[in-house]
């Protein structure tokens, strides 16, 4: 696969990927072929208080979007003018952690790890609240907008026996690159390490891990983890769900 050459100019950018979390950022810089900020960086339109990191994805030119934290007013500030100063994106993709119900339509179990592709977005706290309950607006007019057609072509090509077979090949060679390099940290900590916690388990401090806290809330089972190999992610279709508070709270 061949290297893109360096860009022109900022129109030569097709691809821009979106993270709210620095930890997120550095999974996606690690598997950057290329780093186009080594050199001179872009340019951006006045009044741009983006900021950005741009390189090279396999055979595309992209351009990593840092949000200076979560929340939609942070989401909504940079994407109204992250097109402006690259005018080329065609894909606008947001990667990092969410939460998930713990199964798939199809009863699939989603754990810790697996990776999650959104076929549609659903902005799920949008409503009001009224005594005792939420009513959410489902509209038409409510609803955001759906994905281009050329996009969800995308997606259902991805979604076959043979597009999910090479989706999950490819995925597993991109963690081994990504636990090659120590300074990410990204190492899988063996089965025996790896104990799923049901969803209703209150974490008492975040920045302290469960070893530390020892934690003995009641484990999931999990047939991924039985069976003794480590296991692969695993990769699920749906739409996402968009919401500000936990979903407890919406519920």
């Amino acid at each position: 696969m061949s290297t893109p050459s360096h860009p022109h100019n900022r129109h030569a950018f097709e691809i821009a990927i979106i993270c709210a979390l620095p930890l997120e950022a550095d999974a996606i810089e690690a598997l950057f072929d290329h780093h186009w900020d080594d050199g001179p960086p872009f340019d951006k339109v006045i009044n741009d208080p983006n900021t950005y990191t741009t390189g090279v994805l396999g055979c595309h030119n992209a351009v990593l979007a840092h949000m200076p934290g979560m929340g939609l007013v942070n989401a909504a500030a940079l994407g109204s003018i992250l097109r402006a100063s690259f005018p080329g994106i065609k894909l606008a993709l947001v990667v990092g952690i969410c939460g998930v119900v713990p199964f798939s339509p199809s009863g699939d179990r989603i754990v810790l790890g697996d990776v999650i592709i959104s076929t549609g977005l659903i902005q799920y706290d949008f409503g009001r609240f009224l005594p005792g309950r939420f009513v959410r607006k489902d509209k038409l007019l409510d609803s955001l907008s759906r994905s281009n057609q050329e996009i969800r072509g995308v997606l259902a090509k991805l979604e076959t026996l043979r597009g999910r077979n090479q989706l999950s090949a490819k995925l597993v060679g991109y963690l081994d690159e990504n636990c090659q390099q120590p300074d990410l940290r990204a190492n899988y900590p063996a089965s025996a390490n790896d104990k799923l916690f049901k969803a209703s388990y209150y974490h008492m401090e975040d920045q302290k891990s469960c070893a530390q806290l020892q934690c003995n809330g009641e484990l999931i089972s999990w047939n991924r983890l039985e069976k003794g190999a480590d296991p692969a992610p695993a990769i699920h279709f749906g739409l996402i769900n968009s919401v500000q508070k936990c979903g407890y709270e919406v519920w």
